[in-house]
């Protein structure tokens, strides 16, 4: 049996209701589709989102600033700072863990508000800064030693690793950005499957803050972003 396989028999028998950070990304997205929506999909990777779930919209595209090897079409080498798109021309913009990276958070969001349409809308799934897997790394670790740990314990890539920022990473920070309103947010639980011991930390910290009503130290968080007119 698989890691996976074992991992999903324990969740069952302890929360059956628990669904996966990129299960609740997804079906927002599915929600937001329609055969009238223009969807831009920010930091895209090898654009499998759009790949998905472009019979969904009338059009859809990724956009990054690095162009993978064999990325799906159609795709945009461009930076989230100066878009390719017109003025008010996207209904929906994504962004799954991007917006850690954002250096400023209000300069990346003016951005994403120059191409939505009126009442155009955001969604991303993001680190959550006020997790303590996330907070006490980022200020008790220096950078080579958790650069160390992404790839040796998570088996991350080199090249899928970039800066972090946390600039919009707590809901205070959410509700802060201008030009927004927020129409949806929420704690979610990160359940890593690359190794058994993690995903039991993990899902032991997932069960703790259910129990204790703490859902606010989850790992991750799940926005929904509307644009004010």
């Amino acid at each position: 049996m698989d890691n996976q396989a074992w991992a999903d028999r324990i969740i069952k028998r302890f929360d059956a209701s628990f669904r996966h950070r990129w299960e609740l990304f997804d079906q927002q997205i599915k929600i937001h589709l329609n055969k009238n929506t223009t969807w831009l999909d920010l930091g895209c990777g090898d654009n499998a989102s759009v790949a998905e779930f472009a019979s969904l919209a009338r059009y859809a595209v990724g956009a990054d600033l690095i162009r993978v090897e064999r990325v799906h079409l159609p795709f945009v080498q461009a930076d989230i700072r100066h878009l390719p798109f017109a003025d008010q021309s996207v209904d929906l913009i994504t962004l799954r863990f991007v917006v850690e990276h954002f250096q400023s958070g209000q300069d990346y969001f003016n951005e994403l508000h120059r191409v939505l349409k009126p009442k155009g809308r955001v969604i991303f799934v993001t680190t959550n800064i006020w997790s303590p897997f996330i907070f006490l790394p980022r200020l008790l670790l220096p950078y080579k030693l958790k650069h160390f740990m992404i790839t040796r314990i998570f088996k991350v890539h080199d090249e899928d690793i970039f800066p972090t920022y946390h600039k919009v990473n707590s809901k205070r920070a959410v509700n802060k950005i201008s030009g927004f309103r927020t129409v949806r947010f929420e704690y979610v639980s990160d359940l890593n499957y690359t190794r058994k011991w993690m995903f039991l930390i993990f899902l032991s910290w997932h069960l703790l803050t259910k129990w204790l009503r703490l859902k606010s130290l989850r790992t991750n968080i799940l926005a929904v972003l509307e644009k004010d007119v």
